[in-house]
């Protein structure tokens, strides 16, 4: 049996650009789908725990970390394409998927387009609006942090220094924020289009077309809880629980609690 533990590091090429994944551990595939912002990194403190249960895919979405920058901007269809690509090339044809924030939006939609391709997805903050209730949302809490108005053709994320960070989030581990701004020296831009795609992609159009069953965990201080009961009722077959103590996604505030949760989940425990 092939170590779990051993990772090996994975290019897909794309028209667009190279999308990377790390695989590690044995058994049935399992997909880490991350939020804007960050990288597939943001799965360290759960993801060898699940290699020793599924072989794990960790992806860096298309424009963030390891994998290329597209050259244009992507909607939500082109990063869902984009994780298609990938699972075809890892020939991966049935898989369980845990998407947190945009990787869960992703989720959902390959999940709706593609039933057969989706055995059981665990959301991790999950986004499930209209297209209306996404701009407003933009409008109201992400163009907040667009605070460079001089770099780019429009307002992007600002570079910030730990102190003024771990004072705005007291949450916030300086692990997390250095890796935040590694990232955000080369996708800040990225990242703006992206939040500029997904707060304008109308989730509730496809929620009812899902059939893998899936469980939504939301961090208690969540910003997107505002739509955690219409995405349970909007998304066939789902279960919600909020999680005490996670004023974000509960796998990087409450690690420990969301790998019990979604093993019991995926396992059928």
């Amino acid at each position: 049996m092939t170590n779990q533990n051993i990772q090996t590091d994975h290019y897909v090429s794309r028209p667009e650009g190279r999308v990377y994944y790390a695989k590690i551990g044995n058994g049935e595939p399992l997909l880490l789908l991350h939020p804007v912002g960050i990288s597939g990194w943001s799965w360290r403190k759960v993801v060898n725990d699940f290699s020793q249960h599924y072989t794990c895919y960790n992806v860096d979405l298309p424009g963030y970390d390891h994998s290329d920058i597209p050259k244009r901007q992507f909607s939500v269809d082109d990063y869902t394409q984009a994780i298609l690509d990938v699972m075809d090339n890892a020939t991966i044809k049935e898989t369980h998927i845990l998407g947190s924030h945009t990787g869960a939006m992703i989720s959902v939609i390959i999940a709706a387009r593609y039933p057969k391709r989706v055995k059981k997805m665990v959301l991790d903050g999950m986004p499930y609006w209209n297209k209306n209730e996404g701009e407003v949302y933009f409008e109201e809490h992400v163009s907040k942090a667009f605070t460079d108005t001089t770099s780019f053709d429009r307002p992007t994320f600002g570079k910030t220094n730990w102190e003024e960070a771990s004072v705005s989030n007291p949450a916030l581990s300086y692990e997390r924020w250095e890796k935040g701004e590694e990232i955000n020296r080369k996708s800040r831009y990225w990242s703006r289009l992206t939040f500029e795609s997904i707060c304008s992609f109308d989730m509730t159009s496809i929620g009812p077309k899902v059939q893998s069953p899936s469980l939504i965990l939301n961090g208690d201080g969540e910003r997107i809880r505002f739509s955690e009961n219409q995405a349970e009722k909007g998304i066939a077959g789902t279960t919600l629980k909020v999680v005490e103590k996670s004023p974000g996604p509960v796998h990087e505030y409450q690690p420990a609690q969301f790998t019990k949760l979604a093993l019991d989940f995926l396992l059928g425990n």
